[in-house]
């Protein structure tokens, strides 16, 4: 029989896989990369303890990060000239930098950011 917080942090490790895959499509190095990390860091907490809620916790964020707010670049390979290309998918966070939220509010920044 499996416990709750099992069943949990193999949802939370499928979510990790899954955002690897959004954040790293054509990016295979770098992808295995981020798997290998995520189960090295998943098996060297197989134990049940205190903090396991917390880390159940720490890897859903950072499946939303990867998914939501890491943008990959590409550029030709051998041409140092040439431009960066940016692979921005349907899930990424998209925002302006004029306003921020703080809470529920949005805030209007009325400085430069070098005051």
């Amino acid at each position: 029989m499996t416990t709750p917080s099992a069943v949990t942090a193999k949802s939370a490790y499928r979510q990790l896989l899954r955002a690897t895959r959004v954040a790293f499509r054509d990016d295979y190095r770098v992808m295995l990369a981020a798997r290998q990390e995520a189960r090295r860091n998943f098996d060297s907490n197989k134990r049940v303890g205190i903090d396991t809620g917390l880390q159940i916790n720490h890897a859903i964020e950072v499946a939303n990060i990867l998914r939501h707010n890491l943008v990959q670049g590409t550029r030709e390979t051998g041409n140092d000239a040439s431009r960066w290309e940016l692979r921005i998918h349907d899930e990424i966070e998209r925002g302006d930098n004029d306003s921020i939220k703080v809470g529920d509010k949005d805030v209007k920044i009325h400085k430069a950011c070098s005051s």
